[in-house]
């Protein structure tokens, strides 16, 4: 008993003191403790090779990736990958016993050599004491065999690669290789077979008779912007063009969806800054127009009329390989893919190899043989794809084409040397903007130092105050950065301005291409209206001035007026290179008006209509679904309108009197494939009014904050914003008096540079059904016209706009549906006559959507009007 007491005193008091111990310590004593190692100091790391047959012969070399287990990811074995593309490189010749030392050719082709076949060893010593030899022997040879016991130990990598090609009994040895003493370089071809030796010299031969002829004009075929699209990819044409330009690309052919718009700006950009780069466009399967007027790429219902198309504008038609229903016609050309090297390779026809986006790495290229004697414009570019002077290089730099200028390249590939000294590739530019600073990094992957001129172009309307030349010194192996500070001036605002930059070292020069892409100085909503006696009006300001604050003036005046009806001046804050918005109160009586805004020496005009202050509509939230989040009702006399707020779209817009939703609904229900895989990643059809931004839109599923702004009284009003990782949006829905129009005005203030297009569209199904008797009318620039939906086929158009509406009448049921909005602003109105085949939306409706540009580095205004009768 004494003995448990014991010990239960003696817990306490050990208890105590570690009590005491541990609250005697400080939390200021503690310290962060990372004794782990960087993240790759975590991975555990595991190589994975497989050299045999699946449904082809294969050799593939991985380094996978585990990290805390769950976490793992596969990547190419660089090294080993690169010296696998030696071996098929080899095979793809012809001699797939094949292997050429590096640097080989180019100092072949450097200087002057005596050639011999077959010498004894004192013939061949002899002709060595009066310079440089090519020599041809058999290994075998009492000659082949002291130069080939030269070779190092390790020599025969394949085998210790376990190339599958290795694995042929009686493999054909083929070694290039060079021997230096002094000044004298003895250049070796071995192989015990003549005629491999034979094919070797001519190979070599016709290489160098190659390379005496023409220029190696490298390019980017079928390069891919979505720079006029609602959908998005990474990359400006000017990105795009950058990008290329460093890996030594002189011509880009871009086709990615509308890019055929950008003709004139792309060869305006070129010229701005004094870029000898060719620039073409096209729209797969059309290339090399004149021009691109009239083309409705979703109208094109047969080959034909491609072809047609192609041979009227003096351009050029091209085909898949396989693709029976095209032998019917008369084609320039192959569309050449990975998978027809063969036909590409064999046959003579003319073909292209399209490079792609920069989101997928922009693999494929083109090298153009181009005679010494002619420059590289758009018509010697076009005059050798169409002479077959021409190979298509793919990852990992397998090549089809011609075996001519296949197999130069390709023996120059296997050198390497030549063509990084020909395209100056061991010094890498990148330059890119930050704000109006401008980032230059130069980096040296030479083994020597580089020595050489920083050089900028600017266009006309942006300086700087800094040298536009800057010597930079370079250490091997090394980078540097220079900032450049630039000023963007008034005649740079609302525009894309390229800014050409150049490395001259040597002799060689390496270029890239950056842009600074500037807003509006000034943006407000170009078409507006409001109740009087006051209207809101937002401004905002791009301060491209070196003031952190300026005057802003505002006038309004009456349609045909000289004096203002109201004016106004506010002082906006802003710090250079940023934006500020302002917001205008305008007491002005009902009327059309235009307002001016003018700051810092630019101006802009806009149209604002102003009604009387009738009406009772009213606003209010109600939960239509059951699904715990409350919709929101607008309405008035005319119409009934309900808004979602996921997407922040208009979900029904009902004409009273024909009790008719115009606008297509499939809400609360769900689409017939919403389980599909990654169905998100997809256009998907709620309906109503909404938007593209991007497709799948980023709206579409966005659950936005949303606030009545006001209830009731001559108009109701409801906000909803949201925020998209640092990109605003925000609607502001209003429906006006006891009438059926409805505003929605849209507020963009964006930083993502892909984002660049906003579609707003009602998706229109007009009275029971979308139908035939459904006619819609559109001012295009020649006139009004008339369009229906065809039952049996989905089709789009693209118009080019008189006046900034369009209209829809059920013939049937009379009922209208009339959208309105800002002529000027989007870059053109686009239609879609929807069927059930759409792999996304299995209904018909027809939308229509005015493609709207989104500027950054200051807010986009934008408004729609939406008004529905019957």
């Amino acid at each position: 008993m004494k003995t448990a007491q014991f010990d239960k005193v003696a817990f306490i008091i050990v208890f105590s003191s570690l009590c005491y111990c541990v609250s005697g310590q400080k939390t200021d004593d503690y310290n962060f403790s990372n004794n782990q190692g960087t993240l790759l100091d975590n991975a555990v790391r595991s190589e994975v090779q497989f050299n045999g047959y699946t449904n082809h012969w294969q050799d593939t070399y991985h380094e996978w990736y585990r990290y805390g287990n769950l976490f793992k990811m596969a990547l190419p074995q660089v090294e080993k990958t690169i010296l696998q593309s030696k071996v098929d490189i080899a095979g793809d010749m012809g001699i797939p016993g094949l292997l050429m030392q590096e640097g080989f050719m180019n100092a072949l082709l450097s200087g002057s050599h005596e050639t011999l076949v077959e010498p004894d060893w004192d013939r061949l010593e002899s002709t060595l004491s009066n310079g440089d030899v090519l020599v041809f022997l058999d290994p075998g040879s009492e000659a082949g065999e002291k130069v080939m016991s030269a070779l190092p130990a390790d020599w025969e990598w394949p085998r210790q690669l376990n190339s599958h090609q290795y694995g042929t009994i009686g493999l054909i040895r083929a070694d290039l290789f060079q021997l230096v003493h002094g000044e004298r370089t003895l250049f070796v071809v071995s192989s015990p077979d003549a005629e491999t030796r034979a094919k070797l010299a001519m190979h070599i031969e016709d290489t160098g008779e190659l390379l005496s002829q023409y220029n190696l004009h490298k390019g980017w075929f079928g390069a891919y912007s979505l720079l006029n699209s609602v959908t998005c990819t990474k990359g400006h044409p000017l990105e795009v063009i950058g990008t290329g330009m460093n890996e030594g690309i002189s011509w880009f052919v871009f086709d990615g969806y509308m890019d055929f718009l950008s003709k004139s700006n792309l060869e305006k950009w070129m010229k701005q800054v004094d870029l000898p780069v060719v620039t073409d466009v096209g729209f797969d399967p059309i290339y090399g127009c004149r021009d691109y007027d009239g083309l409705q790429v979703q109208s094109m219902f047969t080959k034909e009329l491609w072809n047609e198309y192609a041979h009227e504008k003096g351009g050029y038609v091209f085909r898949r390989v396989y693709d029976p229903e095209a032998d019917p016609f008369d084609y320039d050309g192959y569309l050449a893919t990975e998978g027809n090297k063969e036909q590409i390779d064999q046959e003579n026809v003319p073909f292209v190899l399209k490079t792609g986006s920069l989101e997928q790495h922009a693999m494929n290229s083109m090298v153009l043989f181009i005679e010494k004697d002619k420059p590289l414009t758009r018509e010697s570019m076009w005059e050798a794809i169409l002479d077959r002077r021409a190979t298509g290089v793919m990852e990992q730099g397998s090549m089809m084409g011609p075996a001519l200028y296949r197999n130069a390249l390709q023996l120059l590939l296997l050198d390497r040397e030549y063509l990084e000294v020909y395209y100056n590739d061991r010094i890498d530019l990148k330059a890119e903007f930050h704000g109006y600073d401008l980032a230059v990094t130069v980096s040296n992957f030479n083994a020597s130092a580089a020595y050489g001129d920083l050089k900028l172009i600017l266009p006309d309307g942006v300086t700087t105050a800094a040298p536009v030349v800057v010597p930079v010194d370079l250490p091997a192996n090394s980078s540097k950065v220079l900032h450049f500070s630039l000023q963007p001036h008034k005649e740079a605002m609302d525009r894309t301005n390229p800014v050409a930059v150049h490395f001259n070292m040597e002799g060689k020069k390496k270029s890239t291409l950056a842009m600074l892409d500037m807003p509006p100085a000034i943006s407000v909503h170009r078409l507006l209206y409001g109740h009087a006696p006051r209207v809101s009006y937002p401004v905002s300001l791009h301060n491209f001035s070196k003031e952190s604050s300026f005057p802003v003036e505002l006038q309004v005046f009456s349609t045909g007026k000289k004096k203002p009806q109201f004016q106004a001046s506010q002082s906006c804050s802003a710090l250079p290179g940023s934006s500020q918005e302002l917001q205008f109160e305008l007491d002005v009586p009902p009327g059309d008006y235009e307002v001016k805004v003018t700051a810092l020496g630019v101006e802009t005009t806009s149209q604002l209509g102003v009604g009387k202050a009738e009406g009772k509509p009213y606003a209010f939230e109600v939960d239509l679904n059951g699904d715990g989040v409350n919709e929101i009702r607008m309405e008035n006399d005319s119409v009934q309108i309900t808004l979602l707020t996921t997407g922040a779209r208009v979900i029904e817009y009902i004409v009273k009197s024909r009790n008719d939703n115009v606008l297509f609904k499939l809400w609360p229900e769900k689409a017939i494939d919403d389980k599909r895989p990654f169905r998100k990643k997809g256009y998907y059809p709620y309906g109503g009014f909404e938007d593209f931004l991007g497709q799948a839109s980023m709206e579409t599923h966005q659950v936005y904050d949303a606030e009545i702004v006001q209830k009731e009284g001559d108009y109701v009003r409801v906000r909803m914003w949201t925020d998209y990782f640092g990109n605003r949006l925000q609607k502001t829905f209003t429906l006006y008096g006891d009438s059926p129009l409805l505003e929605v005005r849209f507020a963009l203030t964006f930083i993502n540079p892909e984002a660049n297009m906003l579609g707003p569209q009602p998706i229109l199904e007009l009275g029971e059904k979308h139908w035939t008797e459904d006619v819609f009318m559109v001012p295009e620039l020649d006139g009004l016209h008339e369009y229906r939906m065809k039952p049996e086929i989905y089709f789009g158009r693209l118009f080019h706009l008189k006046e900034g509406w369009n209209a829809g009448y059920d013939t049937k049921e009379n009922i209208a549906f009339v959208g309105a909005f800002p002529v000027d602003q989007p870059l053109f109105l686009h239609m879609w006559m929807n069927h059930p085949d759409n792999n996304d939306a299995h209904h018909y409706y027809t939308e229509f959507q005015p493609w709207l540009p989104i500027d950054r580095m200051n807010t986009t205004y934008f408004t729609y009007y939406l008004w529905g009768a019957g």
